[in-house]
């Protein structure tokens, strides 16, 4: 992101979880760069357009996630789409780094599908303390 000019992209420092519930705008990418956690907030995307008019392009998000396995590609894209209630379909997963004797960071980058943005079922608020 150092080499990107600040007119091409705005930063927001807010919970995330708010700020997606409450955006009105289109989102492009999400950043989660948590790997501990962030899969946990992808529950957030469902039914994110359910109540909106205008046509918007599905959003692509790069989820960092701790993959303890042997297999940390398909550890990853199982959690992820356990999370989000559907099979994902990965444009790229990316071992980041080897982070303990078995646990592996990946980056796990998709587009949120159409049955989660426009489901019924409206995400949970969740506080975290």
């Amino acid at each position: 992101m150092n080499q990107i000019l600040s007119q091409y992209i705005t930063c927001y420092n807010q919970d995330g979880r708010e700020f997606i519930q409450n955006f009105t705008g289109q989102i492009d990418f999400v950043v989660m760069n948590l790997p501990a956690s962030a899969y946990e907030f992808l529950d957030v995307f469902k039914g994110l357009y359910s109540q909106r008019q205008e046509q918007l392009k599905p959003p692509t998000i790069f989820c960092y996630h701790f993959a303890d396995s042997e297999a940390p590609v398909e550890n990853s894209i199982n959690a992820i789409s356990e999370k989000m209630g559907c099979p994902i379909y990965p444009e790229e997963v990316h071992l980041v780094r080897k982070t303990a004797p078995k646990t592996w960071m990946t980056c796990v980058r998709f587009s949120v599908p159409n049955s989660v943005l426009f489901s019924e079922i409206q995400h949970k608020k969740m506080r975290l303390y």
